[in-house]
């Protein structure tokens, strides 16, 4: 897609976002001029980066070696911290009796 023809359909993006007023077209291709260039030179900034390097992935084990995994409910659940007010209120009350 040319220039500007991508600077057209930003400015018509532009005025339908606006509720389509008139009269204003001018100052919707300035606006779609400036975020095509402001578009522009993100991507060439992002272009010109060094490539990032991505993580190493773990060591594969052994041939031969079994390793074994945790399964992911190994861990025992905690219960939810009672709220102070909680707290008090369960130790205000007498134990009922048993009979």
């Amino acid at each position: 897609m040319s220039r500007e023809q991508t600077i057209r359909d930003v400015a018509y993006a532009i005025w339908e976002a606006e509720g389509k007023p008139q009269g204003r077209d001018a100052q919707h291709w300035r606006m779609a001029e400036e975020r095509v260039a402001a578009s522009a030179d993100k991507n060439a900034g992002v272009k010109a980066k060094a490539p990032t390097q991505r993580a190493a992935k773990p060591a594969a084990p052994a041939k031969g070696k079994v390793v074994a995994e945790k399964p992911a409910s190994a861990a025992p659940a905690k219960a939810a911290p009672k709220s102070p007010a909680k707290a008090a209120a369960a130790k205000a009350k007498p134990a009922a009796s048993k009979r």
